[in-house]
């Protein structure tokens, strides 16, 4: 599924989603992660959206679900 990221700076053909603990950002504790390429040595990532906390992230990362099994092309957090 083609994803937005929060940010509006990347547009991904991503086929996996996680939500991950984040460490990286003051103020945010959580990302969605998308895996957009898959090669021999493993697969890509790249954070789409970060969050204060779990719940939110998972209630995003509810929506994105909802949004895949309409079929939809395009997910914008």
């Amino acid at each position: 599924m083609w994803v937005m990221s929060q940010n509006k700076e990347k547009v991904l053909n991503c086929y996996s989603f996680n939500v991950i603990r984040y460490y990286a950002q003051k103020g945010f504790k959580f990302a969605i992660v998308g895996e957009f390429a898959h090669n021999f040595w493993g697969g890509s990532e790249a954070v789409l959206a970060l969050y204060p906390t779990k719940e939110d992230a998972v209630k995003d990362l509810e929506k994105l679900n909802k949004s895949l099994t309409k079929g939809e092309k395009i997910f914008k957090f």
